[in-house]
């Protein structure tokens, strides 16, 4: 009995553990995306606002793995925070467990 209830408390700091990791990629993930992308994608900018939710996560992947935003990101935007602006994207798409619908504020 005692070794089960190490076991469950070890299983129960793994967990957490990982759900705060995530919780923290999440995060950067959004930060990275509001950092980058929300400048010209908001009421009023250069570029419409950016809704996650309008299309589906594998929508978003190819939209930038087939180079289709009009503006050169390339000195910008690194390769890490192109794939952390994808991650939130997909992560809050029209498809996903959590679609965002407005994340850019006014």
């Amino acid at each position: 009995m005692h070794h089960r209830g190490k076991y469950k408390c070890l299983t129960a700091m793994v967990l957490l553990a990982l759900f705060l990791s995530v919780g923290n990629a999440a995060a950067s993930n959004l930060d990275t995306f509001l950092d980058k992308c929300g400048g010209c994608h908001k009421k009023g900018a250069e570029a419409a606002p950016v809704n996650p939710a309008d299309k589906a996560g594998l929508v978003w992947k190819k939209y930038f793995k087939r180079n289709r935003h009009p503006v050169d990101l390339s000195g910008t935007v690194n390769n890490e925070e192109q794939a952390k602006v994808i991650a939130f994207l997909e992560n809050h798409a029209a498809d996903s467990d959590h679609p965002v619908a407005a994340i850019i504020p006014k």
